[in-house]
């Protein structure tokens, strides 16, 4: 990006390095250019003698600041899914409580492309039969006379596979099954899971089923280093009870290594990982997410390798009730167990999230994924509204490594706002996989152009400008893979006031007689 200003510049995480000989260009005092985002680079001033740059470097130092005015378009909450190069034979799911007969309803129905799956606490499929009360008892905390029905489960799905709204289930025949029942669980008693575990002995094969049933778990997601102690039994009215309880097991990894086989180890608690954790717009794949509580934000996983282009696998995760980022913020997604493992073995985690609603038509206080038929009456087949949105996350994912560039932002204006400074203002890029815009600026408007920062704003101010001086402004968007877009239309703003009288450091440029 800094290619004009000479060839000598070489631009290292954010630092100019200048190789700076007297017969072509001199260097000045040091510029500070502050980002939007708090970054701040540091460069050397330089002017190249062939190029009428004097004005471009008068003033002392120069910041970009963003308006509080502004709109964010940036990466956390508003950017589009990126897409992947996915191997197609190696996505898989899993899920606690809720989430995990949103999980197991998600293998039945797309069970063609589904792997291998991992329940905690679920029972079969289409318990509820789509009756809230029945979910809250059969499929929960039954009497022994009344478990789930394992034979209706499988007629159903025999149903549905003959009217062609599931997969047929001989797809289920190879799936690797991993299941979790705690020994404390209160909330889904074991039995459930063993009925879960019946449907499954029907279908696929018995060798590639496992049952772990003897952690003394209350009910949570469960894992070797975070949470409340393992038997703690949660209070969905506590805001503080995240329902991820530290048992000393793993499992997320366990359930990973037994859908994959072998892994590389996870990356070590005291090492950063590599890979990050990205929003994306939930509203590309439903439309009005809330209204069918679904939250306007999902999360992903993505570690870097394949984010420069390998192929990767794709591993879904349901979170439970009661565990929407507005009740408990990033912690599940970010400290279920799933991330460390998924970061050395090219897994992309993707975390639809679900979220409450307690008004009619959708109601669904405890911010539970649709098992029961809150939202639509084919919750559970392909065209259920949520199956449809998550499954078109996947899609995405698997769409392919895309390196295009994100579209050029448009409708770029500028104000002069004082002497030294000028505000900007233009329509957001469409993306996709927009990480934020980058401002560049020039005293000719011909250029060349620098980079004064970079900002996730459509409205920012330049400050630290030199007075009575027009500057001419371009914005590019950059996705997250580091493409920049084409320029924006240009703008132009002359700062008020005389102009600065030259650096001492910095010779106006002769003009040959």
């Amino acid at each position: 990006n800094y290619q004009s200003l000479d060839p000598l510049i070489n631009c290292w995480k954010g630092k100019f390095t200048v190789a700076c000989p007297l017969t072509t260009a001199i260097c000045g005092p040091r510029l500070h250019i502050s980002g939007g985002a708090g970054d701040t680079f540091v460069a050397d001033r330089i002017t190249n003698q062939g190029v009428a740059m004097k004005s471009l470097f008068l003033s002392a130092s120069l910041a970009l600041s963003v308006s509080a005015a502004g709109t964010a378009t940036g990466p956390a909450d508003a950017a589009s899914l990126d897409s992947f190069k996915i191997d197609p034979t190696a996505t898989s799911v899993s899920g606690i409580s809720g989430g995990a007969y949103m999980a197991q309803q998600y293998h039945v129905a797309y069970s063609s492309s589904v792997v291998g799956i991992g329940i905690l606490a679920g029972g079969p499929y289409y318990c509820a039969k789509g009756n809230v009360a029945t979910a809250l008892t059969d499929c929960t905390t039954p009497t022994a006379l009344d478990p789930p029905d394992v034979n209706y489960s499988i007629r159903v799905t025999e149903e549905f596979a003959a009217r062609a709204q599931i997969d047929n289930p001989g797809y289920m025949a190879n799936a690797r099954v991993w299941l979790f029942s705690g020994t404390k669980d209160t909330t889904v008693y074991p039995i459930v899971v063993e009925r879960l575990s019946d449907y499954y002995r029907h279908y696929a094969s018995p060798s590639n089923i496992v049952f772990e049933r003897s952690i003394p778990a209350a009910h949570s997601m469960v894992t070797d280093k975070y949470g409340h102690p393992c038997d703690y039994v949660g209070n969905g009215d506590n805001p503080n009870d995240i329902f991820i309880n530290n048992c000393g097991y793993d499992a997320a990894g366990n359930l990973l290594k037994h859908i994959y086989g072998p892994l590389k180890a996870r990356a070590k608690a005291d090492a950063p990982m590599k890979g990050s954790i990205v929003g994306f717009d939930q509203g590309e794949f439903i439309d009005n997410p809330a209204s069918h509580s679904m939250n306007p934000t999902g999360y992903a996983y993505v570690p870097a390798d394949c984010d420069d282009g390998a192929t990767c696998r794709i591993h879904v995760v349901f979170h439970g009730c009661r565990q929407f980022p507005a009740r408990i913020g990033d912690k599940f997604y970010r400290n279920a167990g799933y991330n460390e493992w998924a970061d050395t073995n090219r897994i992309i985690v993707l975390y639809p999230q679900a979220i409450n609603s307690a008004l009619p038509p959708v109601y669904n206080p405890r911010g539970c994924w649709d098992w029961w038929g809150y939202d639509d009456a084919n919750y559970a087949r392909q065209n259920g509204r949520q199956m449809l949105a998550v499954k078109a996350m996947v899609d995405r994912l698997s769409a392919g490594f895309n390196p295009v560039p994100p579209a050029a932002p448009s409708g770029l204006s500028a104000t002069t706002l004082s002497d030294r400074s000028a505000t900007l203002a233009w329509q957001p890029s469409a993306g996709p996989r927009l990480m934020s815009y980058n401002v560049y600026y020039s005293s000719s408007p011909t250029g060349p152009f620098v980079r004064a920062g970079s900002t996730t704003q459509t409205k920012v101010t330049v400050t630290g400008l030199a007075s009575g001086t027009t500057y001419h402004f371009r914005v590019r968007a950059e996705n997250r893979r580091n493409a920049e877009s084409a320029d924006s239309n240009g703008a132009s703003a002359t700062t008020t006031g005389l102009p600065s009288a030259p650096d001492p450091l910095m010779p106006v440029i002769a003009i040959a007689p």
